[in-house]
């Protein structure tokens, strides 16, 4: 029950900041692990390019992205069906399932507990980076200074060239 009260109140935070603002208000992780609320979203880079990518760090440390713009940068394969609110995204090797407010994904057919569930924020579709990223083979660093995510792909996954 306490998680999902948890997860409530942080798409409630989300809903809020953005309808305030007009844009998400990001949730920071200090050096000595305090939030702060300030508008700030982590700069994302893939492969050492930065990315033209919004996201935002949820209380829980996750940061969400929006999945159309995500998968784009990786240039993967995804789709997602309005009706059921799932994503499924493919590549040759990594097929991925999500769906909205589901605490549990899909990897390859293989059922995962998710550490933050997808949402749908203001009509899009928002998943976890790193969950994703790390699905198709990637190691994910967070500087939390800087607020600097660095995905490294895989050379036999996925080419953004």
């Amino acid at each position: 029950m306490m998680k999902k009260t948890n997860k409530i109140w942080a798409l409630a935070l989300l809903t809020v900041s953005i309808v305030s603002s007009g844009t998400i208000q990001t949730h920071a992780v200090s050096a000595d692990g305090t939030y702060s609320h300030e508008n700030m979203t982590p700069t994302i880079f893939i492969d050492g390019v930065k990315q033209d990518l919004t996201g935002f760090i949820m209380p829980s440390g996750t940061t969400l992205v929006p999945f159309r713009a995500f998968f784009d940068s990786l240039k993967i394969d995804a789709e997602f069906n309005n009706n059921t609110k799932t994503l499924l995204a493919k590549n040759d090797k990594t097929t991925i399932k999500l769906t909205a407010d589901e605490i549990y994904g899909y990897v390859n057919d293989n059922k995962i507990k998710l550490g933050q569930s997808p949402a749908i924020v203001n009509d899009m579709f928002y998943v976890n980076l790193r969950f994703i990223a790390e699905a198709y083979g990637a190691t994910v660093s967070f500087n939390k200074e800087d607020l600097k995510i660095s995905i490294s792909l895989p050379t036999d996954n996925v080419d953004i060239s």
